[in-house]
């Protein structure tokens, strides 16, 4: 199974050289434990390495922030195709653009979307919700094993009182389409990736790594 590197040493030993393409890989945890981090600093590694990343933004990512892991490079910045959106609506939407940009002939190495789960609500609209959601998995699967690319997603989490832990938002619904699972936390200034799920490798395997002002590094 061909990966592409996530640019942080820790993480990509865990998981064997990185992301799996063909597949959807999911990154959750609560505030503060690196989501959007990770996101970007595999990014700008796909950028630098493999080719053009459409990235859809939920999460409102700041010019500054941005700038700081592109390092100001304007040929980095010019690969990184950039959506922003501000409801599930418009998140299904990006993603129909993805596909059909995708089947005009665009090249892309991976598409990222942080965080995939920021505007989905069961308690409004359920059925419209759980509908949106299901058609755009359904579509991210389809262009992962079409083109061979890697989709990463982050997600939200929610405290279950039944198993007595966080849980990423949906992922009832979502997680039998998704073939890795990350899970973060946060002790003091150093972050934990854990391995909860993969087709080839072994859950359970840890990861600590760092967060920079421009990018996040393995902590051996």
């Amino acid at each position: 199974m061909q990966r592409v590197p996530t640019g942080i040493s820790t993480l990509d030993s865990i998981l064997k050289g990185g992301f799996e393409k063909g597949s959807i890989t999911l990154i959750y945890g609560g505030p503060g434990t690196g989501k959007t981090n990770i996101a970007l600093n595999f990014s700008i590694n796909c950028v630098k390495n493999y080719g053009s990343v459409i990235f859809i933004d939920s999460e409102s990512l700041s010019p500054e922030r941005l700038h700081s892991f592109t390092g100001g490079k304007k040929e980095i910045a010019s690969k990184l195709l950039f959506y922003r959106v501000r409801s599930f609506i418009e998140q299904e939407e990006a993603i129909k653009k993805t596909y059909s940009l995708l089947m005009r002939g665009i090249n892309v190495s991976a598409i990222v979307i942080d965080s995939f789960t920021e505007f989905y609500n069961l308690n409004i609209e359920h059925m419209n919700s759980l509908a949106s959601l299901s058609k755009q998995l359904g579509i991210l699967e389809d262009i992962a094993k079409n083109y061979s690319i890697v989709v990463l997603l982050t997600s939200r989490v929610y405290y279950s009182i039944k198993d007595g832990r966080i849980k990423n938002v949906a992922g009832y619904y979502m997680n039998p389409a998704i073939k890795t699972i990350i899970r973060l936390e946060k002790i003091d200034d150093i972050r934990k990736a854990i391995l909860e799920k993969h087709r080839t490798i072994v859950p359970g395997k840890e990861a600590l790594f760092k967060i920079q002002s421009d990018s996040v590094i393995g902590v051996e």
